[in-house]
């Protein structure tokens, strides 16, 4: 259906379609039936140890014997936090849930221990060699050249995320493979890199059809995979893409839904996804917001989004990646069990009222048989 182009010969994959990381909700099964559909399945292995990581990889390998992908995050540098910042966001919290009334909530904010975390990202690069997995895409910045080398000498394909032009063209000179481009539509995690957490929101939050155009200036997708990422629901979106310049697309929120997404996504969060299909009382907005991680992610707004968002000239104390979620998603994960929406984090792109439930195969066909139709005319 589809003619090879830069990315589906780059990844030797039939379509051009990659389902996007979306660590915690990516399943073995998610990944497996992309992979078997055409597309190419990835592993959100971000927050996996090397042995959970070891095991999800073999996991997939056991449902698919086609190519799929692992996604990790550039470690951060961690700062000292001072005991003070710790307090005040605990404060700001306990002062949320009597606000906007947490039902039931037991867990003592006070007695959540707050720690720098310790640097994971080593064994999983270990991890990735010794399985010498196909594709190894990442995001929050760049590999080392030690490891870039390592990765080639194994043919193991490397993609960066860039949300803005100057990233794209950073990643590109530095050796990778293939680039995706995330607009700003995009659900999740900011893959920004080159500003820091809080000049993100207001400098690096470029819609798709703008990064697309901006960096075809400067990067020729006639010789170069581009991959177009955020606000891609359907074939139409993967039509426009690739007219856009892009070889192929990335797509996560549409696959929230499907049936094998089930047993990771909780139930309220699915339904709240599908209710905006037919109704426009259930359709959300969503915010760019640090209040869970402490990085800028997209997701529906909550109370939770409203709280820490700054008011008037007055900011709100965040803390940094890695810090901010240790006190924030237990709260999380406590609303998620209890159904209490407001409180529940919620990753979601602009575009989310067209997800359906269906299967990640159904999906798959049905995106690329609709661009197919655009694409050729027929």
């Amino acid at each position: 259906m589809f003619s090879k182009n830069l990315i589906t010969r780059l990844l030797n994959i039939e379509y051009p379609l990659i389902q996007a990381p979306m660590s915690p909700l990516t399943t073995p099964e998610l990944v497996a039936s992309v992979s078997n559909a055409g597309g190419m399945g990835t592993i959100a292995g971000a927050r996996m140890r090397s042995e959970e990581l070891k095991d999800e990889i073999r996991h997939v390998r056991s449902l698919t014997n086609k190519l799929f992908g692992v996604n990790l995050f550039i470690p951060s540098i961690q700062y000292d936090i001072l005991p003070h910042e710790i307090d005040s966001v605990r404060k700001e919290l306990k002062k949320l849930i009597v606000d906007k009334r947490l039902k039931n909530f037991s867990i003592d904010i006070d007695s959540i221990p707050v720690k720098l975390t310790k640097d994971i990202f080593s064994e999983q690069i270990e991890i990735v060699l010794n399985e010498k997995v196909s594709v190894l895409s990442f995001t929050f910045g760049c590999l080392s050249d030690d490891i870039i080398n390592k990765c080639k000498q194994l043919g193991i394909k490397l993609i960066g995320t860039a949300t803005t032009t100057k990233e794209a063209v950073f990643l590109k000179h530095r050796g990778c493979d293939a680039i995706c481009l995330q607009g700003s539509e995009a659900g999740g995690h900011r893959g920004s890199f080159l500003t820091n957490d809080i000049e993100t929101i207001e400098q690096s939050t470029i819609g798709l059809q703008s990064l697309l155009s901006q960096t075809t200036q400067f990067i020729d997708p006639t010789v170069y995979p581009l991959i177009a990422a955020g606000g891609i629901m359907d074939g139409i979106g993967l039509a426009n893409a690739i007219r856009s310049g892009a070889s192929g697309v990335q797509m996560g929120t549409r696959f929230l839904t499907c049936e094998e997404s089930i047993k990771l996504v909780p139930e309220a969060h699915r339904k709240l996804l599908l209710e905006a299909k037919n109704d426009i009382n259930n359709l959300r907005p969503t915010v760019l917001t640090r209040a869970y991680t402490g990085k800028p992610a997209r997701g529906i707004q909550t109370a939770i989004t409203d709280h820490f968002r700054a008011s008037g000239n007055k900011e709100k104390v965040l803390l940094p990646w890695q810090i901010q979620s240790q006190l924030v998603l237990p709260l999380c994960k406590f609303a998620a069990e209890t159904k209490q929406i407001d409180f529940m984090q919620l990753w979601a792109g602009q575009n989310y009222a067209r997800c359906e439930n269906q299967s990640a195969t159904a999906i798959v066909n049905q995106t690329i048989e609709q661009a197919c139709k655009i694409l050729t005319g027929n």
